[in-house]
């Protein structure tokens, strides 16, 4: 077995790979020396967190490519626009290098989809830009150094270098959310029928969330929860080792340092890894372990605070629902929603009163398609949180691409959201602020919906649950007739419906009408 002095020799007299004519090398680069990291007997190298993550996959996503598919047969005048856009942040790496000779067509991707958000495209990101407008929809700018941007000061370079081709620099703009800022918040052209441009609409804004809320005041960044820094039970950040020898043993010139990100990624999506698990089965424990990360995140996400009063044979039922998050909930991708299902029962177990049910079989929410409610009475009405669009003619669309304004946005604010700041771009907060929202329950940070229950004399119970989707069936169902490889594979693989996750759940006791903690 090589000594440490031997490795160092070999890594020394190595030849440096092709990364030095390669913009961005495969993660199987980074494998070497970022694969074999352990803190507190739990595996937390980067490259063994990263290939469970949407991140990893983002360009095998089989919703995404089904969702684009039915863009382009939506608007087949754009397909060069629309297939150019999309790959600019579900596969940079690909993407970025077409950027001067006109673009990058689905067409030219790897078999298999290729790695989606690699490691050499996140940490090449220059800080020169980030955080502007021009830097959205993947208008990161790579450096020309081969240099690979890490949170820490005088990194040991030789390994690095020498293996890859690739120099390790300081950049603190790793751990800022301008840099998961330049794909998280997506501006797309309002299109009309002939692929001519009508305006721009802002589609996706986590970033822009954030920065209207109290968070960046606060210093919780998008890292902060989704790469969040190894920590001891204290709460206190822990040392580790950033890299290692080929053979596993630490670098003899380094030590331990912190912070230390934890790779997962871990988002709200994790019914799409368990589908794409269904496709790859073979990778089905390492996805699996990232969706249950994003399941914990969920749970996270939200609480849900119930009151209730009685009132001359009626049952008057508040409910709050806190945003935990610093953006809104749900966020990001128009498919997601979140709901509330509440179930009031008698003292024999018989319903007394129940909306937000859904069917079994098609994961559809029983009443379909509802506004923003106040006040719900009647259970036929659900209170669902999420966006709507309309195109520029104000009729209801289902396609992004023909998005101008929100016909219902009702999801919850982040805590302090100020409609009043200034965005970059010179845009106001208010143009990411609700819609179709009027009532005085509606606040940054909460929502307080009442049900008002009429003949509940025997009520004896309630349970409240948050529950959510990733996708909601009615988008699936809105992906036409358009006919694909792409779109019948997702069709298949989605199957009935997708099962909601419940994400908080609290009962209410009302023979003591006393409120129950939420449980895990």
């Amino acid at each position: 077995m090589a000594t440490r002095s031997g490795w160092l020799l070999l890594l020394v007299l190595s030849p440096a790979v092709v990364g030095q004519e390669t913009l961005f090398e495969p993660a199987e680069s980074c494998r070497l020396c970022h694969s074999r990291i352990q803190s507190g007997g739990q595996m937390v190298a980067p490259y063994a967190l990263w290939p469970g993550s949407m991140m990893a996959n983002a360009a095998r996503d089989p919703y995404w490519l089904a969702k684009v598919r039915y863009e382009i047969a939506t608007t087949p005048a754009a397909a060069v626009a629309i297939e150019d856009k999309c790959l600019r942040c579900h596969a940079p790496a690909n993407q970025y290098v077409t950027r001067a000779k006109g673009g990058m067509r689905l067409a030219q991707l790897p078999e298999g989809g290729g790695e989606g958000v690699t490691c050499t495209v996140c940490h090449q990101i220059k800080a020169d830009g980030l955080g502007k407008a021009a830097s959205f929809t993947g208008g990161f700018e790579i450096n020309a150094d081969h240099k690979i941007y890490g949170p820490h000061a005088d990194p040991f370079e030789m390994p690095m270098l020498h293996h890859t081709g690739y120099t390790p620099a300081e950049g603190k703009h790793i751990l800022e959310s301008s840099l998961c800022g330049s794909c998280h918040t997506v501006i797309t052209p309002t299109l009309d029928a002939q692929g001519v441009k009508q305006g721009d609409f802002i589609e996706q804004a986590p970033y822009l969330e954030w920065l209207a809320s109290d968070f960046p005041r606060a210093g919780v960044t998008c890292q902060s929860c989704h790469v969040p820094p190894i920590k001891d039970a204290a709460g206190k950040l822990t040392p580790t080792f950033i890299a290692h020898m080929p053979p596993g043993r630490p670098f003899p010139p380094t030590e331990p340092r912190t912070p230390f990100g934890l790779h997962f990624f871990a988002g709200a999506n994790g019914a799409m890894l368990s589908l794409l698990g269904r496709l790859e089965p073979e990778r089905m424990p390492q996805l699996e372990r990232t969706a249950q990360r994003a399941r914990e995140m969920l749970r996270s996400a939200l609480l849900v605070e119930p009151s209730a009063t009685r009132k001359e044979g009626r049952l008057q039922l508040d409910v709050d629902v806190r945003n935990l998050t610093g953006h809104k909930v749900p966020t990001a991708f128009p498919s997601r929603r979140v709901w509330l299902h509440v179930l009031v029962t008698a003292a024999d177990g018989s319903k007394v009163f129940e909306s937000g049910e859904w069917d079994a079989k098609t994961s559809e929410i029983a009443g379909g398609e509802q506004p923003h409610y106040a006040v719900i009475s009647k259970p036929s009405q659900a209170m669902i949180y999420e966006a709507t669009y309309r195109d520029s003619e104000g009729k209801s669309t289902m396609s992004l691409l023909r998005a101008a304004s929100y016909g219902k946005d009702n999801r919850i604010l982040p805590r302090g959201f100020d409609a009043t700041r200034v965005l970059p771009g010179g845009w106001k907060a208010d143009r990411i602020a609700a819609a179709g929202v009027s009532d005085a329950g509606f606040q940054p940070g909460v929502h307080r919906v009442r049900y008002d229950i009429a003949n509940s004399q025997g009520a004896n119970r309630v349970v409240v649950e948050a529950c959510y989707q990733s996708i909601a069936p009615r988008h699936v169902a809105s992906l036409g007739d358009a006919k694909h490889i792409d779109i019948e594979r997702f069709r298949r693989l989605y199957g009935p419906g997708q099962t909601p996750e419940v994400i908080a759940r609290v009962e209410v006791d009302l023979s003591r009408e006393a409120a129950q903690s939420n449980p895990d």
